[in-house]
């Protein structure tokens, strides 16, 4: 078989993320040898991205137009990358006719998607095909889920390296840090709006509620996973971060899922108790104003209050999209239209630049040992960091320094990518490290 002239092609260049990684791939272009290409339905869009974006002394990247309407453009464009990265949501519409020109075409596949219920049709209809072609499919490979799945891997291994147990629980709280987001421009873009209104008119799982959804088809103790995960809406005080905290944003029914399947593919391995257990929740001390002279206690109130107004809206979405009434999902779509920026825009510069976050990981293993670990990770969650650690793990997987596990088929970040994501996620300004 002739070779493919592309390493990595960026399907959906145009858009607001697809800018980003456009920028992020100029930058790994400009250290190492790498053939990409940006694809889109445009071709004179594609060109003025690249003019806007590419130094005058960078290589051209090419140039591919594909619609991912038109299934023998979607093959020609697989049949001539290594690695495809679909940055052209939302995926439960136009995402299933690239996965298979991938599949058909051995080209490996990587999106940002947060539509669960997709990833459980795609598991149903074309993970046994994905394994047969030795193709990696790497759904939620951004802010969701990557850095969490590839936590947990890593909090596990951790554990396993200090005191060669498995480890049973993983906990991650999220904080928020720099530039405070004061607008919901700046928290989302136009392309996350569109996957929640696609999961509001899309969706007829039990997704969003079930924890358990991706598990493998013949996973025999799903019910038990669920029940043993199950969402907490409630805020509470934790007392490992001395903080309040509330379910994570935007959406918190989207990484234990796929965290879960990760422990679910691993099998019988020494890294997870068959009893493993996930959850994550966002600290609210760097929601509110901080007031240098007063001391954390006194912002206790504010944290509350941030956390109530998170969570009965985050609960009433998880109703709504998991019961039956056609109406209620109307009516919130038409509100999430309403208030959000439009598909193709996103937070300003200045919050792009100036935010971050930070995660505290809190694991224990089989007969109780702890770790504590933190990841620090620099940029706009979504729309800095999402296509800066999207682009690495498309590079590297197209080199061959990511992908080396045995897994293949509709995979997640952490059995896809492997332990070796740690160390290549610091080119995304991702670091791990132990506290304790």
């Amino acid at each position: 078989m002739p070779a493919k002239p592309f390493d990595v092609i960026v399907f959906g260049a145009t858009g607001f993320t697809g800018r980003q990684a456009v920028t992020a791939m100029i930058h790994r272009a400009a250290t190492q040898p790498l053939r990409w290409a940006v694809a889109g339905r445009d071709a004179d869009r594609l060109r003025t991205v690249v003019a806007e974006l590419l130094p005058a002394v960078a290589e051209q990247p090419g140039i591919v137009v594909a619609d991912a309407t038109n299934s023998e453009a979607l093959h020609v464009m697989a049949s001539r990358t290594q690695v495809l990265l679909n940055l052209a949501g939302p995926y439960a519409q136009t995402g299933e006719g690239v996965v298979q020109a991938c599949i058909a075409n051995g080209t490996h596949y990587i999106d940002l998607t947060g539509e669960t219920f997709w990833i459980q049709q795609l598991i149903t209809r074309h993970d046994r095909a994905a394994k047969a072609a030795k193709v990696k499919i790497i759904p939620c490979c951004g802010y969701e889920a990557l850095p969490f799945d590839i936590a947990t891997l890593w909090a596990a291994t951790q554990l396993q390296h200090r005191c060669a147990e498995p480890c049973r629980e993983v906990k991650i709280v999220v904080s928020f840090i720099g530039k405070r987001i004061t607008s919901v421009a700046d928290a989302v873009s136009g392309g996350t709006v569109a996957s929640l209104s696609s999961l509001l008119e899309f969706d007829t799982t039990d997704c969003v509620r079930n924890p358990a959804c991706l598990l493998p088809l013949d996973a025999s103790d799903a019910q038990q996973v669920a029940e043993r995960n199950a969402y907490r809406f409630v805020p509470h005080f934790d007392e490992d971060v001395q903080a309040v905290t509330a379910p994570t944003i935007p959406a918190p029914f989207v990484n234990p899922p796929i965290v879960l399947r990760s422990r679910a593919l691993l099998g019988a391995c020494e890294l997870f108790t068959g009893d493993f257990r996930y959850s994550e929740v966002m600290s609210m001390k760097g929601m509110v104003p901080n007031v240098s002279f007063l001391p954390d206690a006194a912002t206790l109130p504010l944290q509350w209050a941030a956390a109530a107004s998170l969570s009965g809206p985050l609960a009433n979405l998880s109703a709504a999209l998991a019961g039956p009434l056609k109406f209620e999902r109307g009516a919130l779509r038409k509100l999430i239209d309403w208030l959000a920026p439009k598909q193709g825009r996103g937070p300003s510069d200045d919050v792009l630049a100036n935010s971050g976050y930070t995660f505290d990981i809190f694991a224990v293993s089989q007969n109780g040992k702890k770790l504590h670990g933190r990841l620090d990770a620099q940029g706009h969650p979504g729309y800095r960091s999402t296509p800066e650690m999207v682009v690495t793990a498309a590079v590297g997987l197209a080199k061959g320094t990511l992908g080396r596990t045995s897994h293949f088929g509709i995979v997640t970040p952490a059995t896809g990518l492997g332990i070796e994501a740690v160390g290549a996620l610091r080119d995304a300004g991702v670091t791990f490290s132990v506290i304790s």
